[in-house]
């Protein structure tokens, strides 16, 4: 073998690791995909996906549930800075119980405690996704954070009882994308569930992780990689026949045929092999998809000038046409929304606040639930979107908005959702919806909640309704479960 072919062989080597950590995503994008499966999981039947709905930047989700009776709301907003007025209060940030028009949430249990029938609201930007929970379709896991085991403040002296980097942006989105918090894990929990259930596809070239939102952790596996897209859709090569091959005779059709040539040929460096092999694979999947995608429409309309919106009526598109054409049995699609770190300006009123932000989240999920009805694609009970985000935020206002917290409130929708609940007890030792005063023993003086239920238990509910339930299987994606009480909190 030739010095030029060892090199290039141990660089591919260097590049697959570098790749299973998100580091060659500029090299290796959507396209690139291993074809074998595992077979662990062939006898999957019907049609299921899950939706991960990404809020960066840390969303403050305190303000997203809120406790209505008059006690308990007392504590949240003195933690708050009171009431937010901006004349008389602009630095609080709580959010004064409803009245007229604002109807609290009716009953709510809460599973940790059976009894209670206290009541709550949500942000009142939230309008659709308040009547999704009063459908019961939609429920809320709440405290939930990344864990190492379960803990209470006289624990957390100890390093080796808290998570790494516990209020850095990067390291708590790698956290939550994997499910753990083991020493040198590089894989997505929504990757390491496709090499499971990829099995169960009938098109083996399209992957069963699919996102809309750019390169991500959360959908790397063993043999998996995500097919990325965009909103607006798949982007054609410019001057080249889309698909090919070419009819006549043209300057595209020489293009063409000459790119053809390139891409059949065999090369003696294996980087360049294997980068054809990649343009290639990507090129059959836009002949595959394009024509289906551009032939598929929906009866519901999406709210223009609304990113998210835009990236859910892609997602909606993409599984009417995988169901129309049997491509896939499961699916795992990523999407994302920015703009949730709000040092400053949160409750200000502007476009960019907090309100406004909620409120294109709920405009953006009641338009793609609409589509997911009965007079769209019809596939609620198959579609469980679920929302994630690095931390939520301190209750302690900092003058003009908060800081980087720890546990938070996390939504799950859809039709097989055992909604109209809170879920918030993890099996540990802090259950129920958490004590919101500065000096309570489960949260820090700020604010930044120690959670009750980690990101494992969070994650492994979903993944086993989506269809992975074998033990060792479990395991293997989240191996810190066995540190905590229950591995399915039983909201899905």
């Amino acid at each position: 073998m030739n010095q030029l072919r060892q090199t290039r062989r141990d660089f591919l080597r260097g590049l697959a690791a570098a790749a299973c950590c998100g580091g060659a995503s500029a090299l290796f994008p959507q396209l690139r995909m291993i074809g074998t499966a595992l077979a662990a999981t062939r006898d999957l039947t019907g049609y299921k996906a899950l939706v991960c709905v990404y809020l960066s930047g840390g969303n403050d989700s305190w303000n997203m549930l809120v406790p209505n009776d008059a006690a308990r709301h007392a504590v949240y907003a003195a933690a708050r800075g009171g009431v937010y007025n901006g004349s008389s209060n602009p630095g609080g940030l709580a959010l004064a119980r409803p009245t007229g028009a604002q109807v609290p949430l009716q009953s709510i249990v809460d599973a940790a405690t059976s009894g209670d029938v206290s009541q709550y609201f949500m942000h009142p930007s939230l309008v659709r996704l308040a009547d999704i929970y009063r459908a019961n379709k939609l429920a809320f896991a709440v405290n939930v954070g990344p864990l190492v085991r379960p803990i209470v403040m006289a624990d957390y002296a100890q390093t080796a009882n808290r998570p790494p980097q516990l209020f850095s942006h990067s390291d708590q989105e790698n956290l939550w994308h994997q499910a753990n918090v083991s020493a040198g894990s590089v894989l997505g929990w929504g990757g390491r569930s496709g090499d499971l259930v990829r099995a169960a596809n009938a098109n083996q070239a399209l992957s069963p992780c699919i996102s809309i939102a750019g390169a991500n952790r959360f959908e790397i596996g063993l043999n998996t990689m995500p097919y990325q897209m965009s909103a607006s859709g798949l982007t054609a090569l410019s001057g080249m026949c889309n698909p090919t091959p070419c009819s006549g005779v043209s300057a595209t059709s020489v293009r063409d045929n000459a790119l053809n040539a390139l891409l059949e040929a065999s090369y003696e460096s294996d980087f360049a092999g294997e980068y054809a092999k990649v343009f290639r694979r990507g090129r059959d999947l836009y002949s595959l998809l394009k024509t289906g995608l551009d032939a598929t429409t929906l009866v519901t309309t999406f709210p223009s000038g609304n990113s998210l919106a835009g990236q859910l009526q892609a997602v909606a598109k993409l599984i009417k046409l995988s169901r129309q054409e049997g491509y896939a049995a499961r699916q795992i699609y990523y999407v994302r929304y920015g703009g949730f770190d709000l040092h400053s300006g949160l409750m200000s009123g502007g476009n960019s606040d907090h309100a406004a932000l909620l409120a294109n989240v709920d405009a953006a999920l009641g338009a793609f639930w609409d589509a997911l009805g009965p007079g769209d694609i019809d596939a609620r009970n198959e579609v469980t979107v679920f929302s994630a985000s690095e931390f939520a935020r301190t209750l302690q206002s900092n003058g003009s908005g908060s800081d980087h917290g720890w546990g938070g409130v996390q939504f799950v929708l859809g039709g097989a959702v055992n909604g109209g609940r809170l879920y918030s007890d993890g099996g540990g030792p802090i259950s129920g919806f958490p004590n919101q005063d500065l000096g309570a023993p489960n949260n820090f003086s700020r604010g930044q909640m120690i959670p009750g239920i980690s990101v494992d238990q969070y994650a492994v509910t979903l993944a086993r309704w989506l269809g992975v339930t074998a033990a060792s299987d479990l395991a293997a994606i989240f191996p810190n479960l066995s540190q905590f009480g229950s591995s399915n909190l039983g909201f899905v």
